[in-house]
């Protein structure tokens, strides 16, 4: 049977070889053309990069996991030992989230099989804030209010090969030039 050998830094995987701390794939079972998802996935399964992976994911998802509601008064900070370790923005609902550890375990187990929870840990802490959503286009003309471009600022911009670029460039031109320059006496 023909396998190869990748070295790795961590032990623990089901396919590792314990006496060389190597893991070894079966050419004759994987396929010729594997997602790097897919073998990181295999290559993190039991191990502490699993682990990470798994609470990444979980804190990404954790409010369409428990709702809007739960989510910003709550927050999952890690996962040790096969606990779930949980923070409370406040006392009223780390007792909320005793009462729904049940169900939080149940829901997390439904997107994650392979992460075996025991339990959740929780302590009151603060809730990080997320960063505000960035736009997929940025808008330009809110920025820069609609002035039409100087000939002067066209002519500079003439060389650009792209034409929204110029309009903005002129634009931006156009603007640094009509405002008075900033005063370069110094008061006495």
């Amino acid at each position: 049977m023909q396998t190869f050998v990748i070295q790795l830094l961590f032990l623990g995987s089901n396919r590792t070889d314990e006496s060389t701390g190597t893991f070894r794939y079966n050419v004759a079972i994987m396929s010729a053309f594997e997602s790097i998802q897919a073998v990181l996935q295999d290559v993190s399964k039991g191990s502490a990069l699993g682990l990470k992976l798994a609470e990444s994911r979980l804190q990404q998802e954790w409010e369409g996991l428990v709702g809007q509601t739960i989510a910003k008064h709550s927050y999952p900070e890690n996962i040790r030992y096969k606990k779930l370790y949980l923070v409370a923005d406040n006392s009223i609902w780390l007792q909320q989230l005793v009462f729904l550890k049940a169900h939080i375990l149940e829901a997390i187990h439904s997107i994650l099989p392979e992460l075996t929870l025991t339990d959740i840990i929780l302590r009151i802490g603060s809730i990080p804030v997320k960063p505000p959503a960035l736009s997929p286009t940025p808008q330009a003309t809110s920025i820069i209010p609609s002035v039409l471009p100087s000939p002067f600022a066209a002519a500079l911009t003439e060389q650009l090969g792209n034409p929204d670029l110029q309009v903005l460039l002129a634009r931006t031109i156009t603007k640094a030039l009509s405002q008075p320059p900033p005063s370069t006496l110094e008061k006495k």
